[in-house]
């Protein structure tokens, strides 16, 4: 690689010659722009098992550092983080395939997961490797969005209503999709301190 001074606040990079190994810079340029339409059916694209087969143990210490209180439960909060954004994207993916009433809700991180959310916020701060992780396993970047509530319809009156009926057909989905123990593993964390 040469660097050529082309005046205060430019450099030319020359890259012709260069036998270095290509720079992070361009793998994550690669990995950005790699973006392949979904072929064949979701469980074939992305495999649940395949992704729980992902670690990420910096990713797991910060998290038991920053929360001292879930240390023991560290590892299986990254893995039903995991598990949820497969289920988020098997779900998107169904509702497209099959749009029913019982697929029609909003897929949320309720507050009583809010120990996976916390697992969520510390894997961003590794943006790289997030970003690498969701390009690699699910084709595009999975973004974060706080406080998402479902999407109510003009004129409903019961947002508690709407809301619980949303929570429903979240539970139903993801007991059918996942199980029984996933389902109650998410909500267990936050009622024990309760």
């Amino acid at each position: 690689m040469v660097l050529n001074e082309r005046g205060p606040n430019e450099t030319k990079i020359n890259l012709s010659n260069s036998k270095c190994e290509k720079s992070r810079w361009q793998m994550s340029r690669e990995v950005l722009f790699s973006y392949k339409p979904l072929i064949g059916a979701f469980m074939q694209t992305y495999d649940l098992q395949d992704i729980l087969n992902y670690d990420h143990p910096a990713v797991i210490a910060r998290f038991k550092k920053d929360h001292p209180d879930q240390a023991d439960h560290a590892e299986i909060l990254f893995k039903d983080l995991l598990r949820f954004f497969w289920a988020s994207k098997k779900h998107q993916h169904d509702r497209k395939a099959n749009p029913t009433d019982k697929l029609n809700f909003v897929f949320i991180m309720d507050d009583e997961m809010r120990y996976i959310d916390q697992m969520w916020h510390v894997f961003l701060l590794y943006t790289e490797d997030y970003m690498n992780f969701c390009h690699k396993y699910f084709n595009e970047y999975l973004h974060h969005q706080p406080d998402i509530v479902p999407t109510l319809e003009k004129g409903v009156v019961d947002v508690a209503e709407s809301f619980s009926v949303n929570l429903e057909k979240f539970l139903d989905y993801n007991y059918d999709v996942l199980g029984e123990d996933v389902v109650r593993r998410w909500f267990a964390f936050s009622s024990a301190e309760q």
